[in-house]
């Protein structure tokens, strides 16, 4: 092959290998975080669950729901189950890095208040894991934490 043949033919490679690669599943829109906690709710068998106010939110985890671009809280009202779900999108700028610690120091903080009160609950707790993707974070208090990660999706992490 002649040296003249071969710089088009690499040239014709190098583009379909490009237009190859640009072809694929379009992107999914991201999921708010109440069709993310949706989700979680239809895959997994909770107590009754109800949503909670900003101000809830605020004063459980410390922090200011301004910093927040979307948020959903829902928990067991009654308190006799610590089942719940948090999921937040932390807005641009915020300190994301503090937001978690935040929710995981919840965390921590009802897993002792139910050593306590409830006992025989705590394992929810313990088994529940704080999880990340980009700029939300979640805890999913359940009793089934693989079906919840699971409905959640790929791209979440426990960090």
């Amino acid at each position: 092959m002649t040296t003249a043949l071969k710089k088009p033919l690499a040239v014709l490679a190098l583009l379909l290998c490009l237009a190859l690669t640009a072809c694929g599943a379009p992107e999914q829109p991201a999921l708010s975080c109440a069709e993310a906690a949706d989700r979680v709710q239809a895959a997994c068998a909770f107590t009754e669950l109800n949503d909670v106010s900003a101000s809830y939110l605020e004063k459980q985890l410390l922090i200011d729901s301004v910093d927040l671009e979307d948020w959903v809280m829902r928990r067991d009202l009654t308190g006799v189950s610590p089942e719940m779900i948090l999921i937040v999108k932390v807005k641009p700028g915020a300190d994301q890095a503090a937001i978690l610690q935040a929710v995981r120091d919840y965390r921590e903080e009802r897993i002792l208040q139910y050593r306590d009160y409830q006992p025989e609950q705590v394992y929810k707790l313990e088994n529940s894991k704080v999880m990340r993707s980009g700029a939300m974070i979640a805890l999913i208090v359940t009793a089934d934490a693989g079906s919840a990660a699971t409905a959640l999706g790929s791209g979440w992490t426990a960090p």
